[in-house]
């Protein structure tokens, strides 16, 4: 688009200016106004079509919508993906290392710092995979809104600060429930047949 005065045309163009559509604003107005004013100017035949900046914003608003149930169908796969991942990495974990746990309990250790032995790597992978995350997800993010962006709505590019919180947030907190779950499976180690199974 181009935005330029009458004058400006007809001496680019050698033209006369023709006007093909007309913003107009119209204050206080209702939705039963609107379809009055509507339906009284589309009886000239000059006038093809009529749109308000009401319905396009309650078009977009409607997509929108949709929009958030997609991120929080996301969000919900994203969190179902994090906790089976550090499920499987946690419970490998255990798995290697039961003689070491076993031997921990023997020499007397008490149940909270058994678990720490454990859940301290885990707390740190998952800190810095989601710091990772984070970085990786704000540049994939402004790659999907340039590729959806469309002429008549755009969409902000810029991410709020929030959301790295929320989204940092989410992932300790799925971290945190899936070492709630594993303390059960660490505290059914038995100490003896760890101890006398053979390497």
């Amino acid at each position: 688009y181009i935005y330029m005065t009458p004058k400006y045309y007809e001496n680019l163009t050698g033209k006369n200016t023709r006007y093909n559509t007309v913003y107009v604003k119209i204050n206080n107005v209702t939705d039963e106004m609107e379809n009055s004013i509507a339906d009284k100017w589309m009886e000239n035949d000059n006038i093809i079509t009529i749109s308000y900046v009401s319905d396009m914003v309650d078009s977009v608003a409607d997509m929108l919508d949709s929009l958030n149930v997609i991120v929080l169908v996301l969000i919900i796969c994203a969190g179902a993906l994090a906790t089976v991942v550090l499920y499987n990495l946690t419970n490998i974990n255990i798995a290697e290392r039961v003689r070491e746990i076993a031997t921990i309990k023997v020499l007397g250790f008490y149940n909270s710092e058994t678990s720490a032995y454990i859940y301290r790597e885990n707390i740190i992978l998952t800190i810095v995979g989601a710091l990772f995350g984070l970085l990786l997800g704000s540049v994939f993010t402004r790659f999907v809104i340039q590729t959806i962006q469309m002429d008549m709505a755009m969409f902000s590019r810029e991410i709020d600060p929030l959301s790295f919180v929320w989204g940092f947030l989410l992932t300790m907190v799925f971290a945190i429930f899936v070492n709630i779950i594993m303390y059960r499976v660490m505290m059914k180690i038995d100490m003896v047949e760890s101890l006398k199974s053979v390497e």
